[in-house]
């Protein structure tokens, strides 16, 4: 401050900003000119207003630059952690220390011919039952050894362990493995079951047909005997759809899991294998028993073994056959459970509008009483798809169900134009507005339509008649439909005949007093036998 009392500078603090070079003129300009401290000041924070601004454009950019830099540091270190428990978790082993077996490991080297101690002088077809023997052990030794131990000890142990350390823990090891430790315990108590038979054997008759049939019967008499071992496959086999959904959501979900299934897959005990290929490994080793046995079976000498073999063959088959029937069951329910949500039932003032309704009666018959009803146990879907319903000389595209006791047409709630050209089935997640009351497959009449024998102004093209018939075969309603091809109407024709074929008849009272939709109803049901005896009443 010089004397004068006027100010030589005019110093204004602002808050701090980076300006550059090509910015600081605008400071100056504002500090140096202008009339006083008050017009400097307000110059100065237009000016910094006008650098925040630019400033704030540049700070957000390097902002979301940093947030991803501390991201991918972050990421990147998530990954070191999960790799050095995997591979801690792969280095250390498994602790569970029970189907640790070197003896039987030891075994997968080891050839037919040691394992027999086989006699030069033996015949060419008794070499080959041996091998056929050999081969069943031998399968099944690297089937437990080289895919469940491989999957329990390179996949689900190690999973478990990184999450004690609190990794992966929205992965759940019961869903992605099923019943593995079980299967373990079966497959390792069915190689000790063949060594322990071999060995009580004497040396001089371990190649004998008599020995090895003996050996083979009480080996498989001893598997099925045991009602758990063929269960457990049951219930892996059902669930391995469950499995493999699974799977594929969490690789969806969870990205670290496929970090960690990478690592897992670099373990030299994979081989090479893919995770799908060890989940799907029981499944294949239960199917192939019957194969191994009647090649053993075509080997056999003399009648007698020969039978004890087939009997032990088609007690295998007939379980599978059990566990084929279970799996289909199953996703047959399940898809009539997902087709109960889907199926729309309009209410039979939507059906006919012109009925006449009492009030008491509006509230209970608004629903109809079967929209609940479709996903029953002993219902089954035997064939479904797309169809053309020809009605007034016009054709409406409609998608039609054909179960073990009705067929259900009904129609799309949104249908797209390229759906309607394919005959293929629908997504999942469509809608199905019932177009027609089902029709029983005891109450209907298939009929073939000859493009030949026509003579209407419609052309029909690949197409069949449904005619639909009261309990006193009186026709009801005739409903004809065209499909797109050859191939398509082959098919709808073999199908209602395995259907009608295989009728059943599902009885629904039971199920229908149950419903809420029933029981809700508050007027008088008389049946017939009570009405009678009321009649009778009267008489007297």
């Amino acid at each position: 401050e010089k004397s004068g009392g006027t100010c030589s500078d005019n110093v204004i603090i602002v808050p701090h900003v980076q300006i550059s070079e090509n910015r600081s003129h605008l400071f100056n300009r504002a500090i140096s000119s202008g009339d006083g401290i008050l017009a400097d000041l307000q110059r100065a924070t237009i000016a910094a207003q006008t650098i925040y601004a630019d400033n704030l454009d540049h700070t957000k950019n390097r902002s979301s630059w940093v947030l991803k830099r501390l991201h991918d540091w972050s990421h990147r270190a998530k990954s070191r952690e999960l790799l050095r428990h995997v591979q801690a978790a792969l280095v250390e082993g498994p602790a569970d220390k029970d189907f640790d077996d070197e003896d039987i490991e030891k075994l997968l080297t080891v050839t037919w011919n040691e394992l027999f101690s086989v006699n030069e002088n033996l015949l060419l077809k008794d070499r080959k039952r041996l091998q056929a023997i050999w081969e069943l052990f031998n399968s099944e030794l690297k089937y437990f050894v080289n895919q469940l131990l491989v999957l329990k000890n390179v996949f689900k142990e190690p999973l478990k362990k990184c999450q004690v350390e609190g990794i992966l823990l929205s992965v759940e090891p019961d869903l992605l493995f099923g019943n593995l430790d079980q299967l373990c315990r079966i497959s390792r108590g069915f190689c000790k079951s063949f060594l322990s038979l071999l060995q009580k054997s004497p040396a001089q008759e371990k190649s004998t047909t008599a020995n090895t049939t003996e050996l083979v019967v009480q080996l498989f008499e001893k598997f099925c005997k045991v009602p758990s071992n063929i269960s457990a496959y049951q219930a892996y086999c059902i669930n391995y759809k469950t499995i493999t959904d699974y799977l594929a959501t969490i690789r969806h979900k969870e990205e670290r899991f496929l970090e960690f299934e990478r690592v897992c897959l670099s373990d030299p005990r994979c081989a090479r294998l893919q995770l799908e290929d060890l989940l799907i490994a029981p499944l294949q080793r239960i199917t192939r028993l019957p194969i191994l046995l009647k090649e053993i079976y075509k080997y056999t000498n003399g009648s007698e073994e020969q039978r004890r073999i087939e009997r032990v063959t088609e007690t295998i088959s007939e379980s599978l056959r059990s566990i084929n029937d279970s799996v289909q069951w199953l996703h047959n329910f399940e898809r009539l459970q997902q087709l109960q949500s889907q199926v729309i039932w309009p209410s039979i003032l939507d059906m006919e509008p012109r009925c006449f309704i009492p009030d008491f009666l509006k509230a209970a018959l608004s629903r109809q009483f079967c929209e609940n009803l479709l996903a029953h146990p002993r219902r089954r879907l035997v064939h479904e798809g797309h169809l053309e319903f020809v009605e007034s000389g016009k054709t409406t595209d409609c998608y039609a169900f054909l179960f073990n006791d009705m067929f259900l047409l009904t129609k799309m709630k949104k249908l797209t134009t390229k759906l309607k050209r394919s005959p293929c089935q629908l997504p999942k997640s469509d809608h199905y507005i019932v177009h027609k009351q089902p029709i029983p497959l005891d109450s209907c009449v298939f009929c073939d339509v000859d493009s030949a024998d026509q003579t209407s102004s419609v052309v029909l093209k690949f197409a069949f008649v449904i005619i639909h018939l009261t309990r006193y075969y009186q026709v009801v309603s005739v409903y004809t439909f065209q499909t797109a091809n050859k191939t398509d109407k082959d098919t709808w024709i073999e199908k209602f005949q395995e259907a009608i074929e295989n009728y059943e008849s599902i009885q629904l009272k039971d199920m229908l007093k149950c419903t809420p939709l029933f029981s809700n109803l508050n007027f008088q049901r008389l049946s017939s036998s009570r009405l009678m005896s009321t009649f009778n009443g009267t008489q007297k």
